[in-house]
C-alpha cells in the first residue's frame, strides 16, 4: 500500500491540500464523537461531508482513501467509508 507521500507524488497533487482535508475530517469526527456510537458518528460525519464539501474535495479524499494510509483517525476512516457508500448509492 503506498504512503500518503507516494500517492501525492504520483498524482502531482498538493500535499498541503490533502493534509488539510485529512485534518478537517479528523477534527469534524472529534467534534462529533460525543454524539453516540462510532457507527452513528461516522454516519453523521459522512453526511456532513456530503452536504458541505465540494465535489473536488470529496473526490480527493475518497480517491486518496482507497489507495493509501493518509492519516485518518479510526472514526474518520469509518466516515470516509460511509461517504464512499453514499456516493456509490447516488450513482446507482
Amino acid at each position: 500500500m503506498p504512503t500518503a507521500r507516494e500517492l501525492i507524488e504520483k498524482n502531482n497533487m498538493s500535499e498541503s491540500k490533502l493534509e488539510r482535508l485529512v485534518k478537517m475530517i479528523n477534527q469534524i469526527a472529534l467534534n462529533m464523537s460525543a454524539n453516540g456510537t462510532d457507527a452513528v458518528v461516522a454516519d453523521q460525519v459522512a453526511h456532513h461531508l456530503e452536504k458541505f464539501w465540494s465535489p473536488p474535495m470529496k473526490q480527493l479524499i475518497t480517491e486518496s482513501f482507497s489507495d493509501a494510509d493518509i492519516g485518518l483517525t479510526p472514526l474518520a476512516h469509518l466516515a470516509v467509508q460511509d461517504l464512499l457508500v453514499m456516493q456509490k448509492a447516488k450513482r446507482a
